[in-house]
């Protein structure tokens, strides 16, 4: 570790961490920006446009992007000053926002205006996560990462929670102009925040190669890396027979088994975002360290056994409960896994990694609901579902218990 990293990571408190608290604040101020900007967004359209019927296509181009984009954001986060990244990152998404309330006010805000503007907001904040997440390594000490996880996540969880919340009074009292000037203002904020904070590898010489160059040393490392590689194949499995499967049964046993009231999908939903919480101010408290590997299958297989739960649930508070205790377990899950990659990769490949692994995590999630979309048109119910894919959550576990020494072992 070069000298410069090291010498920002001390083991003091996470909060007396001026480094820390920077990447925190920013944090706050990007995820609050972001949920209640696509509420507007999608407000906008039901409520300015009248085109609710074209509602996928602008959260499409809002989310897809930032698929696309995040591997060359990792790419850029191991090249350039990464906290100058966070900050263009966030700068220019205000002045995109800006724009957006200038058409608003010109009556100008089109359909196709809207949907350009979402993409390029999409697309620059696929550079933000990259940077953000590798710079937390080098200042925060390793002891103290799940716990730096843990509170970044819980952020994250809180305004996904509040974000639509507030976003919905802000429309309440405003126009769309002037909350979109707002959110300009918020990301602004943030931006000058992170203007503070000097990322230790900004003035290292780089060797200078291409961008497929990079990208295939990226990958080169992940695949001669059995845990890294490990972690793929497990996000490829769980995104494909675990998240599509169970979001979009949802709506459906709402519908067909629990009344079809809207209040009854908003009691599941709350339970599922309520364990995410949960589960998220768990893993700060307790600060696993040791077994975390073998903890991580264990919440798989947990995770399995809530989807074949959820299939037998006969009343609306046990399906809420279970997915209350899901959400607990896939927020394990995601902060134990970031702070192993973070430990066991080389800082120079941090922003490669840590983009790739977000890439198929969640690239994997789309073929997922498309997946479950086509075999529920062909007549497949959602309950053969459920149990397809908790059973095969369920084998996958035991298969790295047996297998996955990297991971067992970590």
């Amino acid at each position: 570790m070069e000298p410069s990293i090291q010498s920002v990571k001390t083991k003091q408190n996470l909060f007396r961490n001026s480094k820390f608290l920077l990447i925190w604040i920013t944090s706050i101020f990007s995820g609050l920006s972001i949920s209640i900007y696509i509420l507007c967004e999608q407000w906008y359209v039901v409520k300015s446009l009248g085109a609710p019927a074209s509602l996928g296509y602008i959260l499409t181009a809002t989310t897809v992007p930032r698929v696309l984009f995040m591997a060359l954001g990792g790419v850029l986060a191991d090249y350039a000053n990464r906290a100058k990244v966070v900050f263009f990152s966030l700068f220019l998404r205000a002045l995109i926002l800006i724009l957006m309330a200038g058409l608003v006010w010109q009556h100008s805000l089109t359909f196709w205006a809207l949907l350009g503007c979402a993409f390029v907001f999409g697309s620059i904040d696929a550079f933000f996560w990259p940077s953000r997440d590798s710079i937390l390594p080098t200042i925060v000490h390793q002891e103290h990462l799940t716990r730096a996880n843990s509170i970044i996540q819980t952020t994250n969880q809180i305004s996904t929670l509040l974000g639509p919340m507030a976003g919905a009074l802000l429309l309440t009292a405003f126009s769309f102009k002037w909350v979109f000037l707002i959110l300009a203002a918020s990301l602004t904020a943030g931006s000058m925040i992170i203007r503070n904070l000097k990322d230790a590898r900004s003035h290292e010489a780089k060797e200078k190669n291409s961008v497929l160059v990079n990208l295939k040393e990226g990958l080169v490392y992940v695949k001669a890396s059995p845990l890294l590689l490990t972690f793929m194949v497990t996000f490829i499995i769980v995104n494909l027979f675990f998240i599509g499967p169970l979001m979009l049964s949802i709506p459906i046993l709402v519908d067909e088994r629990f009344g079809g009231k809207a209040v009854g999908l908003s009691i599941i939903q709350s339970g599922f975002a309520a364990g995410m919480l949960v589960g998220a101010l768990l893993m700060g408290l307790l600060n696993v360290r040791r077994g975390r590997g073998k903890l991580v299958i264990w919440l798989i297989f947990l995770e399995g056994a809530g989807m074949l739960s959820i299939n037998v649930s006969v009343a609306i508070w046990l399906a809420a409960l279970v997915m209350f205790l899901i959400g607990i377990c896939i927020a394990g899950i995601n902060i134990m896994v970031a702070s192993m990659i973070q430990e066991q990769t080389d800082p120079s490949k941090m922003g490669r990694v840590m983009s790739l692994t977000s890439t198929v995590s969640m690239g994997f999630i789309p073929l997922s609901y498309a997946g479950v979309s086509a075999l529920l048109s062909a007549g497949i119910q959602i309950e053969n579902l459920l149990i397809a894919g908790g059973s095969m959550l369920a084998a996958f576990s035991m298969f790295l218990l047996l297998k996955g020494k990297a991971l067992r072992e970590v």
